[in-house]
């Protein structure tokens, strides 16, 4: 039996109100027991990391990410980003759609989940495009991929700029309960007005649809 007892260490977990020093037993990669400061439960045999002044927290989630993986392995594959993700503490990733091909069918969300199944070193949640293509056209079968198991839309990379294919988004949205992750930038406005115009037409529409967006790459004070 493989154990660990991490001493001393500040343990938090804001979900459980849990902020204080103290000891965790580790058990075949699972938290077995964990008590005050220089205690340990009776009659255990366990090797000791001493951990004044060190942290143990739930694993981090990294909300948007870009693992490459179909279409661009020379910059980054599943392996190596959750690799990278798992080094810096992150234990769930979600991976953005702008991929060769786009993340926009079952098929390749199901590509990206086999992948991850073989080669993943943390958990993957995949995002699907918003549109076939991410060419802010078409719709995907949103439905469809949510059954699928996406955390949600976006088109990253690239704005949605039909507003009548936003708000079908975003009502689509709303009945799933899934986010429309949205790159707000108007290249017509150019920076920083294209953001702020976008950033304001999409709270808008969210504000009419009763939709969930979130509004990735927030760079101007507007």
């Amino acid at each position: 039996m493989n154990a660990l007892l991490i001493k001393n260490a500040r343990i938090l977990d804001p979900g459980q109100k849990i902020d204080r020093v103290g000891c965790m037993l580790i058990r075949d990669g699972r938290i077995a027991w964990w008590g005050g400061r220089d205690t340990y439960p009776a009659g255990s045999q366990f090797d000791v990391l001493e951990a004044e002044g060190l942290v143990v927290c739930p694993g981090f989630i990294d909300l948007h990410c870009h693992l490459r993986e179909p279409g661009f392995e020379e910059k980054e594959t599943i392996y190596t980003g959750t690799g990278a993700a798992a080094g810096g503490g992150f234990t769930i990733v979600c991976c953005m759609p702008n991929t060769r091909p786009p993340l926009d069918s079952v098929e390749t969300i199901e590509m990206v989940k086999a992948k991850v199944q073989k080669g993943g070193v943390v958990r993957v949640l995949p995002i699907a495009c918003i549109t076939k293509g991410r060419q802010g056209k078409k719709l995907v079968d949103m439905e469809s991929l949510a059954r699928a198991g996406v955390a949600g839309f976006s088109d990253d990379g690239d704005p949605v700029r039909d507003d009548t294919v936003m708000r079908r988004a975003l009502e689509m949205s709303k009945k799933l309960g899934l986010p429309i992750i949205d790159h707000c930038e108007d290249p017509v406005g150019g920076p920083p007005e294209g953001e702020v115009k976008m950033v304001a037409r999409d709270l808008k529409l969210a504000e009419e649809t009763g939709g969930w967006v979130h509004i990735a790459h927030v760079s101007v004070a507007g």
